[in-house]
């Protein structure tokens, strides 16, 4: 039935099933690896860090005997000017008032109590702001670049190979992030607060800052108990550890007492084998064979890579990459159409359970994606299925990292999809990885629990509209990127029009919806998403109203839905056709997943 209630809720997802036809020249499959590779973090594992800016000596007197004390361990970020500043007042910019550790110190604090040093820039200066605590004037691209190569080499030269950086501040933005990432394999945050997910994000690890005043131990104790219970990765950032600390914030300093109830609390649930302490390296999500052959493309797009784009998706060497390896990397610009770049295929076993990361830098985006698929292939290389697993419609710098498992037993090998669609868009790939995860070590890939929802049998299934005149099945290749020959179009008329999804069996939880539109007309009004819901009899008894999308061009919305009540056992999808609104859109790639 129609309910006449307001209904809007959107949605977004992408079954990229593009049905590439089998390469006539393949590149020779690589050998199938052990599922038991070696893999830091194959899983979602709780686990906590803690990490000290600036190098100051306490670092060594205070906080490393104190971890010692319960067997933990942390990371230094250092700024390798202030080094051997071993007196008071002197002129490092993290602070005047603070001894800085000797080189020996720091090598001590490496070597004895077993913690990693990172970079922390040279000079303490604001990458990017200035003004308050930052200085009167902003860096050029040029001094940024001194900052990141020079304290990188600075530390080489001393003994310590430095890959993983934190900015002062907190002071970043994407251009910069790109500069960090050509040498240094991750980048913790200070304003990005949180634990973060696995299997995390390289370029973004967040953090809980502590502070005397702010945060008290029985906050930080939550932080671990909330890794424990979801899973996460619970960074903690200190500066100045001192047995009597100041309480103003300002000073960010913490007590050693407090350190030691902290630090002893986390030692009971690694005692008890509820979480792990690791460095900051340690904690990212990293492992050998890669299964993927020109992972940095220093032979360009060679060695079994390929693209259908070949005047849009170049090679590029211009040192847009990323660490360990920048000077080359894959450009992708968008065009006319949408342009794909294909890995080579690799041998995959059912029930394994792999991980695909990758340097991802949306340098600019007018409008549209760059997106990641795998392609699925048959023990005789014929296309038979696909997943899409992620995309990034925003001018941003990452490490995309996600989880692949073959869809059935049916597929023999795989091969990762890059595709850009949209306006604007320049984008640089680099350093791909697959990695082979123990079997079974994480969720199998979500079932869509929608049926048809990429419209490949018109209307039907279960989809129903009550316009048959203005909400058609359409197969002119108007549909999400990947698989664009199927679609609904939806064009308004003078009343309001509606397309039904099947209703979904439902249970109390949370549950995700995506789709792709893309709204080619309006002169007013908006395409609307709304949830219906209905008992176990099938009768309507509640609804959700979500969103209306109103700009025109594509839109990925995603949208998230859980049961109002106990009462609810189905739900279906409802779209909203707007009337006198002008309005005329494309719809497709509907998927339904239980989080």
């Amino acid at each position: 039935m129609i309910n006449t209630r307001p209904r809007l809720a959107w949605h977004r997802a992408r079954l990229l099933t593009i049905g590439v036809a089998v390469w006539a020249a393949a590149a020779a499959l690589l050998t199938p690896v052990a599922a038991s590779a070696a893999v830091d973090n194959p899983a979602p594992t709780p686990l906590v860090s803690f990490t000290f800016d600036d190098g100051m000596q306490n670092a060594l007197t205070q906080a490393a005997p104190t971890l010692k004390k319960y067997g933990l361990t942390g990371t230094s970020y250092v700024n390798t000017s202030c080094v051997g500043m071993t007196t008071v007042p002197n002129t490092c910019r993290a602070s005047t008032d603070v001894p800085y550790m000797t080189w020996d110190q720091i090598t001590q604090l490496q070597n004895t109590y077993g913690w990693e040093i990172g970079s922390h820039t040279v000079n303490h200066l604001c990458l990017v702001s200035v003004g308050d605590d930052c200085q009167a004037t902003k860096l050029t691209a040029a001094q940024v670049d001194a900052e990141l190569a020079n304290s990188k080499a600075t530390l080489a030269a001393h003994g310590f190979n430095a890959t993983a950086f934190a900015p002062p501040y907190g002071d970043y933005d994407m251009s910069v992030l790109a500069q960090i990432a050509k040498y240094y394999s991750s980048m913790r945050g200070f304003a990005d607060t949180g634990n973060n997910p696995w299997p995390l994000g390289d370029y973004l690890i967040r953090n809980i800052p502590v502070q005397e005043r702010t945060t008290p131990v029985a906050t930080l104790k939550a932080r671990v108990d909330e890794a424990i219970t979801n899973k996460t990765w619970a960074v903690f950032t200190f500066h100045d550890i001192r047995p009597s600390p100041s309480q103003n914030p300002d000073d960010y300093q913490y007590g050693t007492a407090e350190l030691d109830q902290l630090a002893a609390y986390v030692q009971s649930k690694v005692a008890a084998g509820q979480i792990k302490n690791v460095n900051i390296s340690k904690g990212l999500v990293n492992g050998s064979p890669n299964l993927l052959a020109n992972p940095t493309f220093n032979n360009g797009i060679g060695d079994g890579w390929r693209t259908d784009a070949p005047s849009t998706i170049t090679a590029d060497i211009g040192n847009t990459g990323s660490f360990p390896d920048s000077a080359r990397s894959v450009k992708m610009v968008s065009g006319s159409a949408a342009g794909h770049l294909f890995s080579p295929k690799v041998p995959v076993t059912a029930g394994t359970n792999y991980l695909f990361k990758s340097f991802l830098n949306v340098a600019a985006i007018s409008s549209g994606e760059v997106g990641f698929y795998v392609d699925e292939y048959n023990a005789a290389g014929q296309w038979i299925s696909g997943q899409f697993r992620k995309r990034e419609n925003t001018r941003w710098v990452e490490s995309m990292n996600f989880t692949y498992t073959p869809s059935s037993t049916s597929v023999a090998s795989a091969s990762l999809q890059v595709y850009v669609t949209g306006t604007g868009i320049t984008a640089y790939l680099d350093n791909v990885q697959m990695l082979a995860l123990a079997a079974g070590s994480t969720p199998p890939a979500s079932v869509n629990l929608v049926t048809n929802g990429a419209f490949d049998a018109g209307i039907s299934s279960g989809w129903t509209t009550d316009s048959a005149s203005t909400i058609q099945a359409d197969g002119a290749n108007r549909g999400s990127p990947a698989n664009p020959v199927n679609s609904v179009k939806l064009t308004a008329t003078t009343a309001t029009r509606h397309l039904f999804s099947p209703q979904v069996a439902v249970t109390p939880g949370t549950y995700k919806i995506a789709s792709y539109l893309n709204i080619t007309a309006r002169t007013s009004g908006e395409m609307g998403f709304y949830i219906d819901e209905y008992n176990a009899a099938g009768q309507w008894i509640s609804g959700q109203w979500k969103l209306g999308v109103s700009a025109a061009g594509v839109t990925n919305v995603d949208l998230t839905y859980s049961p109002s009540t106990s009462s609810v056992a189905k739900a279906s999808l409802q779209v909203i056709v707007q009337g006198n609104s002008g309005l005329q859109a494309y719809f497709d790639d509907v998927r339904w997943t239980k989080s």
